[in-house]
């Protein structure tokens, strides 16, 4: 079997800070690290909701993390101290192999080759020597005080691993017992029948604590999914509840109360939220109207407008397509016909909004001197109808929010599809029942609505692909109804009540409220997120591309022509952005920033002193991460930004830990304000109002795509579709063009010359969305921060090959990236067979080793390795998709130790390793996992000529219009 050798890099020592058990460092209180190394001097917080939401989306586990027994208790220290052991182990190993070569001259040849080598081969490898060489040792350990330490330290790891084989069985069946109060819970067994029938039998099997053969070999898969019931906030049914909390900055008065907090288990206070799939409404609406007469009688639309050259008149096609699953598959392409003076009067009769095919005939033929029974201008009209020149309205607006309802009502106005009409009625009502179902019926509930429209697009002549994945027929959420802000605070602060002035009992499931230093560090983090966003290298490079076709303040009257433009512009930026500034790829606009990201990685090695790549932790100076927004280059700064900042707070070590930063403007609060306070919808809206800017006019574009979490509400009071009858603009209604006030590409209204920001707040990504949209659902692309950059890579040898390990980072309190240990498939798979060799209850020997070997924490998360880009960002999107959830792992626990091995492998092509923060296990009462969604907002900055930042690394590149 695979052995470990002792790691070829150095013992680190952690900083000398608090540490934990789990070995992770623990930090100062986080007011005082707003004055750690800022040579600027402390930040001043003064009306820190200047930059940042006075709101925040709130996402709890409905289920808690259980609190750990005392048996389990028992096995985690066992399990920390078999871990110091075999850290002890590895660094005596090397020396005590030296100091058995230097005890050469003291024994004879024959004991030399047949005792010390055998010995020395075992320590080198890792290896366990045979009893029966130790057996032979004679007075080597007299004379060689390290091994008589080593084989002490065997005794006392012999000791530890018989007092773990008792102490496991208890241990396991107080994990298992915990297990099972997790699988008997409403709100679990509700979420586990949304996801899959088989593996709710499994879930309801451990919950009545079935032991047999068959219980156990299902045991890690119920595990993994109780993980993520309590341990991860993402939503998806009963597995996370939403909820909101807003109120005003701190020491001004709230009007909410706040919700009570659930008890363990309980669903009561939560609420909910059932949807139809919509990518299965869209695949009935358009069987529906491939009947003609009721295509026919739908007012029609140009499907784009016409991109006029050469007596040639060129239109963008898109059609939606159903191919299972949960998103519709677009399928796009162009086509050209002749430029007759007849389109242009086609086009004008459309100006006011679309006409059922009659109308659009006679209004026409009169347009054209013609006779409103004229045979040729109604064969006209029909062949651009067959053509998908001009196409059908929505009979039902995208975003309705009872659509199978609305489409029944529709057809009611013909007689002939009235027990259709009854059937569609049926399927709403039976999905609408869904949110009250006991989880032991939805299994059959769900089936059923499958069948139904399994049945129901059949009879509409668009069958289900035999080859589709298997049809999920709605959504859910668990949303919180009512605000979760606190209360007024009191005047001076009482028993149980924290330094913020907010009564601590008002916590709503763990949630905190966060403090002026969260919102003045998270204001700072803004400009470093732009500096490594790679939205910005984006819009730059689509800038360059579109001065090239159109020139300096030029203008693209159709902007869906330039939609293959803005896909082939993230192509480019993700080859671009680790380019250096020197390099002559580089366009010019890109290099002052490259400077800056290069200036950043530098302080960042130099934050690591004198570990350099194996520093555990590093911390960002403060001073030029506070000084990063004056210096950003223009051109970034020339139009408002907002980021959302998903963090989670880590009591244990006084941190804010950031999971994720990406693209504000209320997106990720959108997807719930329907179902939220009344009042959220109005106080997103402003927010996002007044960080666009006094006197901006903008407006909100909002495709469905099938895809449910793209549902919401208009925050602002414009709205972009395809025609003029649902929005107030139209896509004809706007040109494309390049502001030289702010060098970035901008949206004009066509009628008033106003320049509009365009907003897509929906969560599926742009790239699969139609491409021809491409231009509307960037207009403020960034969003896609990456601090990799400025984590150095410490690659060491592993068994099996080599093992790359990156550091915590941090600016102030935010933890900006976890550490991490990234294993190849040969780590891996040395991992696994170590894992399998061992022939005990739980590999505790194993693991121990391991930890020692790779320094691991406690408390983990599984990823899975990150794929080599496939070319395409479509595929890159649909295979980071398709991969295996992130899950929590507690090396300190004997239950997650039995399945370590089944989990692993789910993970053919290697495994992340990452730091729990804050740690999940261990704990002494239940919790649950608590992230918060807080925005941050960034005005636009006015252009100032020839400007030079101080203190940066190059002055200002003068730009080269679209060159590369």
């Amino acid at each position: 079997m695979p052995h470990i050798a002792p790691p070829t890099a150095p013992a680190r020592v952690p900083p000398p800070d608090r540490a934990d058990p789990s070995g992770q460092t623990a930090t100062h209180d986080p007011a005082d690290l707003c004055d750690q190394a800022d040579p600027a001097g402390p930040y001043d917080p003064a009306d820190p909701y200047e930059r940042s939401a006075p709101y925040a989306l709130v996402r709890t586990t409905v289920l808690p993390y259980p609190a750990e027994t005392a048996p389990a208790t028992e096995v985690r220290a066992l399990l920390a101290r078999l871990t110091a052991l075999a850290a002890q182990d590895a660094a005596l190993r090397a020396a005590l192999s030296d100091d058995l070569f230097a005890a050469r001259a003291g024994h004879d040849e024959e004991f030399h080759r047949q005792v010390v080598l055998p010995l020395r081969r075992a320590l080198h490898n890792g290896r366990e020597p045979r009893p029966a060489l130790l057996g032979r040792l004679g007075a080597l350990p007299d004379r060689v005080p390290r091994l008589a330490d080593w084989l002490a330290l065997r005794e006392l790891r012999a000791r530890l691993l018989d007092e773990l084989g008792a102490a496991v069985p208890p241990a396991l069946a107080a994990e298992r017992a915990a297990l099972a109060d997790l699988c008997r819970s409403p709100a679990f067994a509700r979420a586990i029948a949304l996801t899959s029938a088989d593996l709710l039998r499994a879930v309801s099997r451990a919950g009545r604590g079935e032991a047999g053969r068959r219980a156990r070999k299902e045991e890690a898969s119920v595990l993994r999914h109780a993980l993520r019931a309590s341990t991860k906030t993402s939503p998806l049914s009963w597995f996370t509840a939403v909820g909101w909390a807003a109120g005003p900055a701190v020491g001004a008065a709230a009007t909410a109360t706040s919700a009570p907090e659930p008890e363990p288990g309980s669903t009561a206070p939560l609420t909910s939220v059932v949807k139809e799939n919509r990518t299965l409404v869209a695949a009935l609406t358009a069987a529906l109207l491939d009947e003609p007469r009721r295509r026919r009688a739908l007012p029609h639309r140009m499907t784009s407008t016409a991109r006029v050259a050469d007596g040639r008149a060129r239109f963008a096609r898109a059609e939606a397509l159903f191919a299972g699953g949960r998103y519709l598959v677009s399928r796009e392409d162009e086509v050209e016909v002749a430029a007759r003076p007849a389109l242009d009067t086609l086009a004008a009769a459309l100006a006011g909004g679309p006409l059922v095919l009659g109308t659009l005939t006679a209004r026409l033929a009169a347009d054209l001197g013609r006779t409103a029974d004229d045979a040729a201008v109604a064969d006209f009209v029909d062949r651009l109808a067959d053509a998908g020149l001009l196409v059908p309205a929505e009979p039902v607006d995208p975003q309705h929010p009872a659509p199978l309802l609305a489409l029944a009502d529709w057809l009611r106005q013909w007689p002939a599809d009235a027990g259709l009409a009854d059937r569609i009625t049926r399927l709403a009502d039976d999905t609408r029942r869904f949110a009250a179902t006991p989880a032991i019926e939805r299994p059959a509930l769900l089936a059923a609505l499958a069948d139904s429209w399994h049945e129901l697009l059949a009879d509409t002549g668009r069958p289900v692909p035999p080859d589709a994945a298997p049809l999920t027929a709605l959504s859910e959420d668990a949303v919180a109804p009512v605000s979760l802000a606190p209360r007024r605070p009191p005047a001076s602060p009482g028993a149980g009540e924290r330094a913020t002035g907010l009564p601590y009992e008002d916590r709503p499931a763990g949630y905190d409220p966060f403090t002026p230093a969260d919102h003045a560090a998270l204001t700072e983090l803004t400009s470093l997120a732009e500096l490594f966003d790679l939205g910005h290298v984006m819009s730059q490079v689509a800038r360059d591309r579109f001065v090239a076709r159109y020139g300096e303040g030029g203008a693209c009257r159709d902007p869906w022509d330039f939609g293959a433009d803005t896909a082939a512009a993230w192509e480019e930026s993700g080859r671009l952005v680790g380019r250096p500034s020197d390099d002559p790829e580089l366009p010019a606009g890109l290099v002052e920033l490259a400077h800056l990201r290069e200036e950043f990685a530098a302080l960042s090695w130099k934050a690591a002193g004198a570990a350099g790549d194996t520093a555990p932790e590093i911390v960002l100076p403060a001073g030029p991460v506070r000084a990063l927004a004056a210096r950003l280059p223009d051109w970034t700064a020339a139009r408002p930004l907002s980021y959302s900042h998903f963090v989670q707070r880590d009591h244990d070590n006084g941190l804010l830990c950031v999971n994720h930063v990406y693209g504000g403007w209320g997106r990720f609060t959108s997807r719930f304000l329907d179902a939220l306070p009344a009042s959220a919808v109005a106080t997103v809206g402003e927010r996002v109002r007044r960080g666009l800017g006094a006197g901006e006019r903008a407006a909100q574009v909002r495709p469905v795509g099938g895809f449910n979490a793209n549902l919401h509400p208009l925050l602002l009071a414009e709205e972009i579709g395809p025609d003029r009858g649902r929005t107030a603009l139209a896509e004809a209604d706007l040109d494309l063009v390049h502001d030289p006030a702010t060098d970035r590409l901008r949206f004009r209204v066509r009628a008033t010359g106003d320049l509009l920001d365009v907003l897509y707040l929906g969560f599926l990504a742009p790239i699969m969305l139609p491409q021809r949209l491409g231009p509307f659902l960037n207009d403020h692309p960034t969003g896609v921060v990456d601090f990799r950059p400025l984590l150095p890579r410490h690659a060491m040898t592993a068994p099996g090959g080599q093992m790359i390990r990156t550091p915590r980072l941090r600016h102030r309190h935010l933890v900006l990236a976890r550490r991490r240990w990234h294993l190849g498939p040969g780590v891996l798979d040395a991992l696994r067979a170590d894992l399998a060799a061992e022939e005990r209850q739980v590999p505790a020997a194993a693991v121990a080793r391991w930890r020692a070997l790779l320094d691991l924490p406690e408390q983990l998360f599984l990823h899975p390795v990150p794929r080599p880009p496939a070319g395409r960002a479509v595929d890159d999107f649909v295979a980071r998709l398709r991969a295996p959830k992130p899950q929590a792992l507690d090396l300190g626990n004997a239950l997650h130790l039995r399945c370590l091995g089944n989990w692993l492998a789910r993970h053919p092509q290697g495994v992340v390793l990452e730091e729990a923060l804050p740690a999940f296990g261990g704990r002494d009462q239940p919790a649950r996992a608590v992230e918060s969604v807080v925005e941050t907002y960034r005005p636009a900055r006015p252009r100032t000529a020839d400007r030079a930042a101080p203190g940066s690394a190059a002055p200002p590149v003068p730009r080269r219009g679209g060159t590369r």
